[in-house]
């Protein structure tokens, strides 16, 4: 009797088993009938799910013939599946309009759905980061993204760019983000580039990486998304996640190749055409004074059929010469073509790709060529154990970066003060003598003849960089898991800048040899714990990591070449060696635990502790941590047709922040020269070290909202911010007395506040036309809070002319521009004296730097396989000290000294008619200054009178030169049409019998047009460099205008 109840008890078992276990079977697929590869197919009773295979097939063990399965897939919209008993099931996925399930890639790489997380991330495709083929990937998203302020100097694609997230808030070191490619934080330190006496942009991290290897871009905007990188990441990280092998059978390719036309998009082409070379209204009418006065129009009236003098001996038709400044650059052609290979099986996966760039640029004998080759993959070695390895290298070789800001050999500088009557193409032929020696055509050293720097001075660099790390990630459970990283960022930047003998400032010749080495290693481990507890989502993980990082500098400088010509540094009779070597550590641990209840609320809470080698024993090691939360409050209303999803967020975070090496203690050194043969040691440094340095805090709280209405037609992001930075790091001033110049003290506070919106709209959507329009609008308050007790003001940045300056002062913007203002009347009318303007002996704030305001606005059309996308970039609100315009003014060549001149010219030959000295003269004609004079009456009363003294308008102009830069600060606020792109995807029936997949061709331009600006002759985003101290302009070569083709196949 027992036996039978056992067999009976068991064949209910089976039976409740087999009821408890119902196989199904499918295929998952889109509206164009393709197969979806990767959807996850999930039992929504038991949690249960799969992933859908190469060809979008599945099969699940569903909990019962009655269970439901939820498919998604992102950018699609998730379906709910009632099985009802079908073991064989077809399922087809709608595209969505705009992403609520989409999944971002946060802090440590860790993919997390964007509506659980409480602070701002914001992300770019690869379609949106290729749709102009611009070779920084960085400058390929400005005006894409709210918040993210964009720029970069006029050093064309060898250069650099400046990013900086939610304004400024570091006085000192860099204001620039942390960028980590696949999870590994990498080195993006700028060499010391162009300031106030002239220099190089060497480029940057950014500038060697293939964009059509990036599969995406994740910017974590605030100290709450950042919060687990540590002190690296107090401005923000840029998160590049690198293209992997895509599931499909058989091996795949992908080859592309771009070919685009490089144009001018500003020139130097709104200057005056009425009077030529000379001074005094006369032109140059004999060969001496003609050498000195090829950059001075203060001549005589323009006369095609007058010959005169443009040097020495050179005759030539006084009229204006069209094009004469543009017709010096070339058109610039840049190539692209990249080839990858990819493969994927059920362990395994891997991605090879080789791409090659070459660039000739619009400055004459500049070129650029970029080869990189990368390998990402991953293997199954067992259950529980998968390795993953990436690696990239690069190759950067560029001739011929273009000098900027003051440097002697800026083309910019030369090429603004031309005369319209002087032809630079004749320079071509006669830059030099018949011996080789440099002529002199201008008699300044500061400008130097463009077609010898073109020819006979040469720069030349060569960066080779390798990016790689290897993963270890082991299953104990499906719940518990741990991963260990190894990585490392390594480059080596060769740089040779050769001056020739007979150039002004450096007859006797110059080489400069420098050799940068950097190695930045990473190791980190962690444990991660994630499981669902009923209505709960719990996910946990702590980790640690070591930084190490080491920078390694040799610098020679040749002195007094022996042999002419010959480029080897050991062709100088003097050589100067400068040698550095710079060592950091940072050991860490940090963690997070996450909390989800019914996909309706969600917590964070994580933390950091740093221990860095920079700051003092006491104080290096530092603890931060930050919450954040987020409510999906659709979720607690009944579904309502016109309201599709609602969230809001908040977050609040606490980062810290360390300094750069050797600041504890004094360095010594020795010097280049000895006394009796031993050499002679010196202190360094002119500051005094602190050896109880702090870190740096950084306090941050947002809140924000995300509503999505009319089927995700229509959606709104919004975010207020509030950031301040307490006890930065300085160097400030102390008395010459101590035996130092400076200090090293923890003093400053800056704050930023600020909102940023983005509007998402889908106008139109039809079957086969569908329009997409984003607005994103970002407005960013920022003060300098207090420096400290003795210092009000710190320096940023200063140029050479008019005592101009860019200061973060007490209760100011970060980043103003300072210097002599004029001197006004209450009634804000400037004073003159004699005519000229006179101005205050003491230095005031005349503009801010920075933008009030940023605006980008995209719109994006697909009309069956034809898609067209147009971005407009706006920013609004900064200043800009143009030193451009004020050369520009001393030289006459500017449109605003034509006024006065005719008066002056025939008041002055009046006066020498009446054979009358100038003092005795009263002008009867010249230049008259809007504003006031001072009169004094009888009794010693001063009124202010309309100013009615002329004078002459050169020595007007050229008397503001050295006094105030105020008449000569812009407006710096433009509208451009930056990118245009059109693509064409051929149907995929014309390739049916052939191994081609897809093919697609497009057109594209890039920086267009410029609609709006205030800045002349010059591109408003130029700028002196990339460096805290925004807001000069010197000598700006024209900016690039892009225009191009591209293909790309797939088989």
């Amino acid at each position: 009797m027992r036996s039978i109840f056992l067999i009976v008890c068991m064949c209910c078992s089976l039976i409740t088993l087999a009821q408890s276990n119902f196989k199904v079977s499918g295929i998952v697929i889109g509206v164009d009938k393709e197969p979806i590869i990767g959807a996850t197919i999930q039992d929504k009773s038991n949690q249960t799910g799969v992933i859908t295979d190469v060809e979008g097939r599945f099969t699940i063990n569903a909990s019962s013939r009655n269970a439901v399965l939820r498919v998604g897939y992102i950018g699609m919209k998730s379906e709910e599946i009632k099985v009802e008993g079908r073991s064989q099931i077809t399922i087809i996925l709608q595209e969505e309009a705009v992403k609520i399930d989409e999944v971002v890639v946060t802090a440590l790489g860790i993919k997390r759905e964007a509506k659980a997380l409480g602070y701002a991330v914001s992300s770019v495709n690869n379609d949106a980061l290729t749709a102009g083929n611009e070779q920084n990937v960085m400058s390929a998203i400005s005006g894409k993204v709210a918040g993210v302020d964009i720029s970069s100097t006029t050093a064309g694609p060898s250069g650099s760019t400046r990013v900086i997230i939610r304004g400024n808030s570091q006085l000192t070191g860099s204001n620039q983000p942390l960028y980590v490619i696949d999870g590994m934080p990498v080195d993006n330190t700028e060499l010391e580039g162009a300031g106030k006496w002239g220099g190089y942009d060497y480029g940057d991290v950014l500038s060697s990486l293939n964009p059509d290897d990036i599969e995406n871009i994740s910017i974590l905007k605030g100290p709450s998304a950042s919060a687990l990188y540590g002190s690296r990441a107090s401005n923000g990280v840029v998160l590049i996640t690198t293209k992997s092998a895509q599931k499909k059978k058989g091996i795949g390719v992908e080859f592309s190749s771009n070919l685009s036309i490089v144009k001018l998009l500003t020139g130097f082409d709104d200057y005056q055409r009425v009077y030529g070379q000379g001074r005094d209204g006369r032109p140059s009418m004999s060969g001496q004074s003609a050498s000195t006065t090829s950059q001075v129009a203060w001549g005589g009236k323009l006369d095609p059929n007058m010959d005169v003098h443009i040097y020495n001996d050179e005759i030539r038709k006084y009229g204006n010469v069209n094009n004469n400044i543009l017709s010096f650059f070339d058109t610039g052609i840049t190539t692209t073509n990249a080839v990858a290979f990819s493969k994927t099986n059920d362990l395994s996966a891997f991605r090879v790709s080789v791409s090659d760039m070459r660039n000739w640029d619009i400055v004459p004998e500049s070129e650029l060529s970029r080869t990189s080759v990368s390998f990402k993959g991953n293997t199954q070695l067992s259950k529980r154990l998968t390795v993953e390895a990436q690696a990239t290298y690069s190759y950067e070789s560029v001739q011929n970066r273009p000098a900027l800001s003051d440097s002697p050999s800026n083309l910019g500088n030369a090429l603004i003060g031309i005369a319209p009557s002087f032809d630079q193409k004749w320079l071509s032929s006669n830059y030099k003598d018949e011996t080789g020696r440099y002529n002199d055509w201008n008699g300044d050293k500061y400008r130097i003849n463009p077609y010898w720097v073109i020819n006979e001075m040469s720069n030349k660099s060569k960066r080779d960089r390798l990016i790689g790390q290897g993963r270890l990630y082991y299953a104990f459970t499906d719940y518990l898991k741990a991963s260990f990283k190894a990585g490392l960022d390594s480059y080596t930047f060769r740089f040779t800048d050769f001056t020739p003998m007979y150039t002004p400032g450096f007859t006797d010749g110059m080489m400069k040899e420098m050799t940068n080495n950097v190695m930045q290693y990473n190791f980190e481990m962690m444990l991660r714990f994630q499981k669902r507890f009923g209505d709960f989502d719990v996910s946990a993980f702590v980790g640690g990591n070591v930084m190490r990082y080491e920078y390694e500098s040799m610098i020679q400088t040749g002195q007094t070449q022996v042999i002419p010509g010959l480029q080897d540094i050991t062709n100088y009779s003097s050589i100067e060696t400068e040698h550095a070597l710079v060592r950091k550590a940072v050991r860490s641990l940090f963690g997070q635990v996450s909390l989800g209840y019914k996909e309706f609320a969600y917590l964070d809470a994580t933390f950091r502790n740093d221990v860095s080698s920079t700051l003092s024993p006491k104080n290096r090691s530092y603890f931060y941590p930050s919450v954040s939360g987020s409510l999906i409050f659709s979720n607690l209303f009944e579904h309502k047709e016109w309201f599709t999803f609602g969230k809001l967020r908040a977050s609040w975070a606490k980062v810290g922040g360390d300094t750069s090496p050797y600041q504890l203690q004094l360095e010594y050194g020795l010097k280049p020269y000895t006394n009796k043969g031993t050499s002679l040691g010196y202190i360094t440094s002119g500051s005094v070290p602190n050896a109880n340095l702090k870190p740096t805090s950084t306090y941050s709280f947002e809140v924000g909202m995300d509503v999505r209405f009319l089927d995700n037609r229509l959606g709104l992001d919004f975010t207020y911010y509030q950031q301040i930075t307490k006890d930065q790091i300085l160097s400030l001033p102390v008395s010459q007395s101590t035996g130092y110049s400076r200090a090293m003290i923890n003093a400053g506070e800056i704050s930023n506040k600020g909102i940023e919106a983005s509007l998402s709209l889908v106008p139109v959507k039809t079957k086969n036309f569908t329009w997409d329009a984003n607005i994103n609008f970002a407005k960013n308050y920022n003060e300098v809070v207090k420096l400290h007790e003795d210092v009000k003001d710190f320096e940023l940045a200063a140029a050479r002319w008019a005592n101009a300056f860019i200061y973060a002062s007490e209760g100011q913007p970060y980043g103003v521009i300072v210097g002599k203002k004029l001197n006004r009347t209450e009634a804000g009318e400037v004073i003159y004296e004699n005519g000229l303007p006179t101005f205050d002996d003491k230095v005031s704030v005349l503009g801010n730097g920075n933008y009030d305001f940023t605006l980008g606005f995209r719109n994006a059309f697909s009309y069956k396989n034809l898609s067209m996308s147009v971005l407009v970039d706006m920013k609004f609100g900064a200043d800009v000290y143009s030193m451009s315009k004020m050369q520009s003014h001393v030289n006459g060549t500017s449109k605003e000294t034509l006024e006065g001149r005719e008066g002056w010219y025939a008041s002055e030959q009046a006066r020498l008619s009446a054979n009358v000295d100038a003092k005795d003269w009263t002008p009867t004609g010249g230049y008259v200054g809007k504003g006031v004079k001072a009169v004094t009456d009888a009794d010693g009363n001063v009124s202010y009178v309309p100013n009615d003294v002329y004078v002459d308008p050169a020595k007007y102009w050229q008397a503001l030169q050295n006094s105030s830069p105020e008449p000569f600060i812009c407006d710096n606020s433009f509208v451009k049409l930056r990118e245009v792109s059109l693509s064409y995807s051929c149907p995929k029936k014309w390739f049916v019998h052939t191994p081609i997949e897809s093919v697609t061709l497009s057109a594209y331009g890039r920086n267009l047009l410029l609609i709006y600006s205030k800045v002349d002759n010059i591109d408003p985003e130029s700028s002196y460099n990339n460096g805290n101290g925004q807001g000069f302009e010197y000598g700006s070569l024209p900016s690039r205008r892009t225009f191009g083709f591209g293909i790309n196949v797939k088989f």
